[in-house]
């Protein structure tokens, strides 16, 4: 009795732990990219109190039709941020994760007892999901779902309440998420396996299950009340069709970051084939259904968790039952260490460097449209692609991006990625677009890419780098002032940051007063502040390199500025400093030649003193 007490006890401990790390798990500050780009359209909604339809904050087909399903959501979460600014959104998120989570909390322990199979669902269930955590209207597609099980659980139980306020759901949903169109799917496949239960005499009785039909027919008419009717409910398979393979969210889930949802779904295959005498017919088809879903596309994970969690808890539940007597004495141990290993994924987190960032730790572009607001640079952009929604919520109309997260027409993204590519013609694409400014991330080491063109193209200048993002300008008259003061034309950060070599001390003179230019505009960057050390140790002022090298220390720490801060010191005569920062470029690269040929030198030298 005293054994049981402590175990019940122990479940509600187990249960608050993994709802605390689903809290913590939810702490996400703006990282989202599409998140901007909806706060844009909800402002816009809010000034003139009409839903935008075309791309009208881009500088490509800015005319062109925009299915904004998501309308509703851009009103809400705009309203909510005119409240609270940053933090009445994140609370809105975690808010939405933790009644998420609360309401499949609700439909397992619906289902079934055992609290400790309900721990390991909710547990696996969100960290499987944890990537879909930042903000977006996908999250009230998860409380409109969860309900939409519930009240079909319950309705198969008797109890045909819930149900009838599907259809009123509906309406709010279409409007704020084109998943809505599950709405739809969830209930017409749950009503085509109850008719063929009721054929075999196995399912509900017919009165009820003639209700059903009409309540499916109500959210049918309820899913046209939105301002562009049935193109809402037929757009997923619309992206679907448009899409290109490279938007993460519509990926397949493959990857280490993917490694609980694995584990998931090996516990669902387990429960169907060793189970599935037990299971429910209707759940059982909706969870194969959702399976695909995820597998087409990672962002259908948390769609499939919510309806197979029952199944998946149910088989958990089943096999500790059957072998009972095997698990009785390390049940409480198996408890105790799922408590633990949730309590260690607690501290990971909050311990983490990266834990509550701004954004999310997200490189986005901040300093660069500073740097170009202070200049007065504006009109079209070629642009990153993840960059646009937060180029149009901090610069708009200054600023107007090629692409934003909005998109999802393969036409938009032949263009883009012809430009990107660098394929013949690129440069009649941004022509014809009026394209004079280009910000972009820095290239992958492995291939070539539109920055190294542009670099060493006559017609493009790049004024302005830091640590996330490289700004070049067409040198054209509008940009004179701004190419003659910041234009660096000597030393690409983007390839050549470490290993720049130079003689001739005019260009290094130049490259020095570039390079100082940028630490300011770039509040003092990791990548301005090499460059800058490396163009004073080539004229000869070790003292400042070193000064420049070690800042840069505050950034990141490796073998290559350990051994250039030692390196200076050695120049300027300093045995005891060369020592010590060679030694620590020594713990990072002990197989370098360089610094083993270094590290002797002056331990020598040492020695002798």
């Amino acid at each position: 009795m005293r054994q049981e007490g402590f175990s019940k006890v122990f479940n509600r401990i187990l249960i608050i732990a993994i709802f605390i790390l689903i809290t913590v798990m939810s702490l996400r500050r703006m990282s989202d990219t599409d998140l901007w780009g909806h706060l844009e359209c909800g402002e816009y909604l809010f000034k003139t109190g009409s839903i935008l339809k075309i791309h009208l904050f881009n500088s490509t087909w800015h005319d062109f039709p925009y299915l904004n399903h998501e309308w509703l959501f851009q009103g809400i979460i705009y309203g909510i941020y005119l409240i609270g600014g940053e933090w009445s959104l994140l609370f809105f998120q975690v808010l939405l994760i933790i009644g998420a989570f609360y309401f499949l909390y609700k439909i397992l322990k619906l289902n079934l007892d055992d609290r400790f199979a309900i721990s390991i669902v909710l547990f696996l269930g969100a960290l499987s999901s944890g990537h879909r955590f930042a903000l977006r209207p996908q999250h009230l597609t998860f409380i409109f779902m969860l309900y939409y099980i519930w009240s079909l659980m319950r309705y198969q139980r008797g109890d045909t309440r819930y149900a009838w306020f599907m259809p009123l759901l509906m309406i709010p949903w279409v409007n704020i998420h084109a998943e809505s169109l599950w709405g739809l799917v969830i209930p017409g496949v749950f009503i085509i396996v109850e008719t063929y239960k009721y054929i075999m005499n196995k399912g509900i009785e017919k009165r009820r299950l003639k209700n059903l039909y009409i309540i499916f027919i109500l959210i049918l008419f309820a899913s046209l009340i939105n301002p562009f009717t049935y193109r809402t409910v037929i757009h997923p398979f619309i992206v679907m069709y448009e899409q290109f393979a490279g938007v993460e969210e519509i990926l397949m889930p493959l990857g280490k970051r993917y490694i609980f949802f694995y584990i998931y779904f090996v516990l669902f295959l387990f429960t169907v084939v060793f189970y599935r005498r037990a299971l429910d017919p209707s759940w059982l088809i909706l969870s194969l259904v959702f399976s695909i879903v995820a597998w087409t596309a990672n962002r259908g994970i948390p769609h499939f968790v919510f309806l197979s969690s029952v199944i998946v808890a149910k088989g958990i539940e089943v096999f500790f039952y059957h072998y009972k007597e095997r698990f009785s004495r390390i049940m409480n141990p198996l408890k105790v260490s799922l408590l633990i290993y949730v309590i260690y994924l607690l501290i990971s987190i909050l311990t983490s460097p990266l834990f509550f960032k701004k954004y999310n730790n997200y490189p986005y572009p901040e300093n660069a449209l500073i740097f170009m607001k202070k200049n007065g640079i504006t009109g079209n952009v070629f642009n990153h692609h993840p960059w646009g929604g937060f180029i149009i919520w901090n610069t708009y109309p200054d600023l107007r991006p090629f692409i934003d997260g909005r998109f999802f027409h393969k036409r938009f993204y032949d263009e883009f990625y012809h430009v990107l590519h660098v394929k013949p013609g690129w440069q009649d694409i941004l022509t014809k677009y009026n394209i004079n400014i280009i910000l972009l991330p820095y290239s992958r080491e492995d291939s070539g890419s539109l920055a190294d063109r542009l670099f060493h193209s006559i017609n493009w200048r790049l004024v302005y780098w830091d640590d996330q993002s490289l700004l070049y300008l067409r040198d054209i008259h509008e940009f004179k002032s701004i190419i003659e003061e910041y234009s660096n034309i000597y030393v690409n950060p983007d390839r050549n940051l470490y290993d720049w070599n130079e003689s001739n001390m005019e260009i290094i003179e130049k490259v020095k007063r570039i390079a100082d230019k940028n630490i300011d505009a770039s509040n003092r960057s990791y990548r301005s502040l090499i460059l800058s050390g490396n163009a004073y140790f080539l004229s000869g002022d070790y003292d400042t390199a070193g000064k420049r090298y070690i800042e840069a220390l505050n950034y990141r720490q490796n073998a290559w500025l350990y051994y250039r801060i030692a390196l200076s010191y050695r120049r300027m005569g300093d045995i005891k400093n060369t020592l010590h920062y060679i030694r620590k470029a020594y713990e990072l690269a002990p197989d370098s030649i360089e610094v083993s040929r270094l590290l002797r030198e002056v331990e020598i030298l040492n020695a002798a003193d």
